[in-house]
C-alpha cells in the first residue's frame, strides 16, 4: 500500500467496512398527522419489529444517519419537504439507497407521480384509507426478504466495499499520475518563460548596444576628424550627420528615460488646449528628414475644421512622429505613408498607414508590449522595441486609444490614435529648436586602395573621410551585393565592412569572398555595434582578420589598417 495521503483510503470507507452489513431490524414510519402514525403503527405490530416514528421529512433523514432501517413507509403530502424530496435525498446516500420504500397518499395520483415513485426507488405505492392487513402481508414481504438475504448481503456488500476499495485506490493513483504530470508541464513552462526572459534580457542588452553604437560611430569619427584638424571649418555635411546622429542618440536615450518614468509613474503632461491638426503637422516636419530619406511619397490630408483636444503638446507630437517615423522605417524605399487627421464617432483621431512590410499576425497582439522588437526589415534591423509601447502609455495618459491593424506580412500597417474632443482653444505657436557643432583630423602616409561597406550613409561617408584625410583612396558601397563586388574586381588592400548590412550581411560577404576568391589579399575589417565575444568569434570564423567595435575611434580605424600597410 503507497504512503503516498492522496492513495490512503478514507476513514469513512474503512469504518463502513467495520460496520454490520443488515439495514437494521427497525421500521421508519413518517407522516405528519399524529394519527396516521399511530395507526400504521398498530398495523404494523404483529412483525414484532421496533417501530421508528417520524413526523416529517428532516426528520427521518436525521434518523436515517444515525440508524439502520429494514422499510421506510413514506407519506407523500408534508408540508416543507414531501416524500418525493425526502426519498430523492434518502436514495442519494450510499448507506440508504438500497432501502425499500412503500409511498402512502390520501390522493390518488396519476400514473406520472405513480412512475416518478418508483423511479425514486419505491417498491409500493398505497393509497389511503389502507388496508391493515394488505399492509402488514406487502410489510412482511420484505422483512422476510431481508432474513433470508442477511448472509447474502454481507458477503455482497463487502465484494462491493472492495471494488469501491479498488477504485478509490485507481481514481487516487490515476489523480497523483496527473498532477505529476501536470507538475513536469508547469515546471516546463516555467524553466521555458524564464529562459525566454532571460534570452529577451540578452537581446534586448545586445540590441540596446547595438542601437546606441549605431549613431556613436558616426558621431565619434567625426569628433576625431575634427581633433586631427582644429583649425579647419567644418563641412556642411558633417554638420548634418553630427546632428541628425546626436539627435536620433537623444531620442534614444529620451525614450529609455520616459518608460522609466511612466513605470514608475514620475512623468507628468502638460495639457492645453490647441487643434489636432497643428500638432499632426508639426509631427510631420520633425518626421520629413526620415522620410525623404528614404524617398517615401507622403500625404497629410486633414479637414478644414478645427480638431479641438486637451494635450501636452510635446507628448502627443512625439507619439504622432514616432508612428510616422516607424511607417518610414518599415517601408521598402520609394513607398508611401498616408497621415490623416479628423472627427470620428464624436473623438478626435489621428491616422498613419503605409504600403510597408506589414505585421505577422502572430505579432500583432503584443505590438505595443515594451521590448518587443515590431517589424524586422529586410536588413535585419528591427528597432529597439520602446516606441510603441512608450506611444501607447502617453496615449493612455491622454484618456485616448491607439490600435494597430495589418492584414499581415507585406501588406502595410496603419495606426490610428483617438483623443477625446474639448472645446475652442487658443492655439500655442510651434516650437522651434537649433543645436549647435564642434571642430576635424589629420594627414597620412602611405596611400592604400580601401572600400567601406556600410548601408548607413553618415558612418560611410564619415569613415571614407577619416581615410581619405590620411591619404588613402576610398571607394564606398552601400549594401552586401554592392560592396562583395566592389572588393572582388577591384581587390583593394583593405575593407571595412558593417555586418548588419541588406541584401547579404558581412559574414556571408566576407565567406563568399574569401570562397570565390582564396588568393585574395584584401584584409577584411569587420565595423559593426556588436561587440560580444561570440560576436568576434564568427566574424573570425567568416574570414575577418579585425573586429572593430562601433563606436570606433580614428586611432583604432586607422590602426587596423596597419598590418596591409607596406
Amino acid at each position: 500500500m503507497s504512503n503516498n495521503p492522496d492513495l490512503a483510503i478514507p476513514t469513512v470507507i474503512d469504518d463502513v467496512a467495520t460496520q454490520p452489513v443488515s439495514l437494521g431490524r427497525e421500521i421508519l414510519i413518517v407522516d405528519d398527522v399524529p394519527a396516521n402514525l399511530v395507526a400504521l403503527e398498530a398495523a404494523l405490530a404483529p412483525l414484532q419489529r421496533p417501530i421508528v416514528k417520524a413526523s416529517s421529512g428532516r426528520e427521518a433523514l436525521a434518523y436515517l444517519l444515525d440508524k439502520n432501517f429494514s422499510l421506510l413507509l413514506l407519506d407523500v403530502q408534508m408540508p416543507i419537504m414531501d416524500g418525493f424530496e425526502t426519498a430523492a435525498l434518502i436514495r442519494g446516500r450510499e448507506r440508504t439507497k438500497h432501502l425499500p420504500i412503500i409511498f402512502i397518499t390520501a390522493h390518488h395520483h396519476d400514473q406520472a407521480a405513480v412512475l416518478r415513485a418508483y423511479r425514486l426507488g419505491a417498491v409500493d405505492f398505497l393509497t389511503k384509507p389502507i388496508e391493515p392487513a394488505i399492509l402488514l402481508a406487502k410489510a412482511s414481504v420484505f422483512v422476510s426478504l431481508q432474513d433470508r438475504t442477511e448472509e447474502l448481503a454481507s458477503e455482497r456488500f463487502q465484494r462491493e466495499f472492495d471494488a469501491t476499495r479498488r477504485e478509490y485506490e485507481n481514481d487516487a493513483l490515476r489523480r497523483q499520475m496527473e498532477q505529476e504530470h501536470a507538475a513536469k508541464v508547469e515546471l516546463a513552462r516555467l524553466n521555458a518563460a524564464l529562459a525566454e526572459t532571460d534570452q529577451h534580457k540578452d537581446e534586448f542588452l545586445a540590441i540596446l548596444g547595438h542601437e546606441l553604437r549605431n549613431p556613436l560611430a558616426p558621431l565619434r569619427t567625426a569628433i576625431d576628424l575634427v581633433k586631427g584638424h582644429p583649425d579647419t571649418p567644418l563641412s556642411e555635411r558633417t554638420i548634418d550627420i553630427l546632428d541628425r546622429q546626436t539627435e536620433m542618440l537623444t531620442r534614444l536615450v529620451e525614450d529609455l528615460l520616459d518608460l522609466s518614468r511612466i513605470n514608475a509613474n514620475k512623468i507628468e503632461l502638460r495639457p492645453e488646449p490647441g487643434d489636432l491638426r497643428t500638432l499632426v503637422q508639426a509631427a510631420v516636419d520633425t518626421s520629413r528628414p526620415a522620410v525623404e530619406q528614404r524617398r517615401h511619397a507622403l500625404a497629410l490630408e486633414v479637414g478644414p475644421e478645427p480638431v479641438h483636444v486637451v494635450a501636452d503638446r510635446v507628448r502627443l507630437i512625439q507619439v504622432v512622429t514616432n508612428l510616422i517615423n516607424n511607417a518610414a522605417r518599415y517601408t521598402e524605399l520609394g513607398g508611401k505613408i498616408a497621415v490623416a487627421c479628423g472627427i470620428v464617432d464624436g473623438r478626435a483621431f489621428v491616422r498613419i498607414s503605409d504600403n510597408g512590410i506589414g505585421i505577422p499576425a502572430e505579432l500583432l497582439p503584443r505590438i505595443f508590449d515594451m521590448f518587443v522588437q515590431e517589424r524586422v526589415r529586410s536588413d535585419g534591423s528591427g528597432g529597439l522595441g520602446l516606441g510603441l509601447a512608450l506611444s501607447r502609455q502617453l496615449v493612455q495618459m491622454h484618456h485616448g486609444t491607439i490600435t494597430a491593424r495589418s492584414g499581415g506580412r507585406d501588406t502595410g500597417s496603419s495606426f490610428e490614435l483617438r483623443l477625446p474632443l474639448a472645446g475652442p482653444p487658443d492655439v500655442p505657436a510651434a516650437h522651434l529648436r537649433t543645436d549647435a557643432v564642434q571642430p576635424l583630423a589629420r594627414p597620412v602616409v602611405t596611400a592604400l586602395r580601401t572600400v567601406v561597406v556600410d548601408d548607413n550613409a553618415d558612418a560611410r561617408e564619415l569613415v571614407a573621410d577619416l581615410l581619405r584625410s590620411r591619404g588613402h583612396v576610398v571607394m564606398t558601397a552601400g549594401d552586401g551585393h554592392q560592396g562583395l563586388v566592389m572588393i572582388r574586381d577591384h581587390r583593394p588592400d583593405v575593407a571595412i565592412v558593417d555586418l548588419g548590412l541588406p541584401g547579404i550581411d558581412g559574414l556571408t560577404l566576407a565567406q563568399q569572398l574569401r570562397e570565390q576568391c582564396p588568393d585574395l589579399r584584401t584584409r577584411l575589417v569587420a565595423l559593426t555595434g556588436y561587440g560580444l565575444a561570440g560576436d568576434l568569434q564568427r566574424t573570425k570564423e567568416a574570414g575577418f582578420d579585425a573586429h572593430l567595435v562601433k563606436p570606433a575611434s580614428a586611432a583604432a580605424i586607422l590602426a587596423a589598417l596597419a598590418p596591409a600597410t607596406p
